[in-house]
C-alpha cells in the first residue's frame, strides 16, 4: 500500500455555485489515476457527496476527513489502487495505517528543516486522523470483532488495543502541543510512540484484522467499512 501525504490539487466548492458543486467533486474524482487524490473543500458538510460516491462508485475510493467544521470541511479523497468492488477491514485500515505513518513522518521531516509552523500543521492532521482511526475501531470495528468471535470488549485482544489507544492519545497530545515550539526535545516522546504504536499496528494487521475479515461476510466486511469512511468522532 502506498497512500499520498500531500494531494496533487485541491477543489474548492466554495467558489462554485451550489447546481454544480457535485458535478466538479465525480469530474474531478472520475479523472484521477489510481493512486491519485485531491482535496475536498466546502462549506457544507460533505456526508451527501460521500452517499452518493459509496453509491455510483462503490469500491472506488478511500475518504479521509482533514476538518469537520464548524467553519469548513476538508476531505482526501484517493481513488483506490486495486479497483472497484468489496473491501476487506484489513486493506481499509492497513491503508490508513499507511497514510497516517507517512503524515507523521512529513510532520518531522517539516520541523527538521527548521520549518516549525508547518510541522505543527502537518502534525495537526496527522493526529487528527489518529484519534478518528482509534474512534472508528472502539465504536465500530471493535463491537463487530467483538461479536462476529464472542470475546468480551474486557478481555482478548480488543483490551489489550483499548490500553495501547489510551497510551498512543497521551504521546500524541504531548508532540501536537510541542511540535512548533524549537526549544522542547520530542525525539523521547516520538520513540516511546513509534514503539507503541509500531507493536500496535503489527497485531492489528496479523491478528485483529484478518481475524474480523474472516469471521465477517464478504457484505458483512464492505458494509463495515462504508461505516467507517462515514465516521464521526
Amino acid at each position: 500500500m502506498t497512500p499520498t501525504v500531500a494531494a496533487s490539487r485541491t477543489i474548492d466548492l466554495r467558489t462554485l455555485e451550489a447546481a454544480g458543486r457535485l458535478a466538479a467533486a465525480f469530474s474531478a474524482f472520475d479523472t484521477l489515476a489510481a493512486g491519485g487524490s485531491f482535496v475536498l473543500v466546502a462549506y457544507e458538510d460533505p456526508a451527501p457527496l460521500l452517499e452518493r460516491l459509496q453509491k455510483e462508485r462503490p469500491g472506488l475510493f478511500e475518504w479521509s476527513p482533514f476538518e469537520e467544521g464548524p467553519e469548513f470541511f476538508r476531505v482526501e479523497i484517493v481513488r483506490r489502487r486495486t479497483g472497484a468492488g468489496a473491501r476487506g477491514v484489513s486493506e481499509a485500515l492497513g491503508w490508513d495505517h499507511d497514510r497516517l505513518e507517512d503524515l507523521e513522518g512529513k510532520a518531522f521531516a517539516e520541523r527538521g528543516a527548521g520549518h516549525y509552523a508547518e510541522a505543527a500543521v502537518v502534525y495537526g492532521t496527522f493526529a487528527r486522523g489518529l484519534r478518528r482511526h482509534i474512534g472508528f475501531e472502539e465504536d465500530l470495528l471493535f463491537p463487530e470483532f467483538e461479536r462476529c468471535s464472542g470475546l468480551p470488549a474486557d478481555a482478548g485482544p480488543t483490551a489489550v488495543m483499548r490500553a495501547e489507544h489510551r497510551t498512543i492519545e497521551d504521546l500524541i497530545d504531548e508532540i501536537e502541543r510541542g511540535i512548533g515550539d524549537p526549544a522542547l526535545d520530542l525525539e523521547g516522546a516520538r520513540r516511546s510512540l513509534h514503539q507503541v504504536l509500531g507493536d500496535h499496528n503489527l497485531k492489528e494487521e496479523r491478528v485483529l484484522y484478518p481475524g474480523t475479515d474472516r469471521l465477517m461476510t464478504e457484505d458483512e466486511r464492505d458494509e463495515l467499512v462504508r461505516r467507517i469512511q462515514a465516521y464521526r468522532r
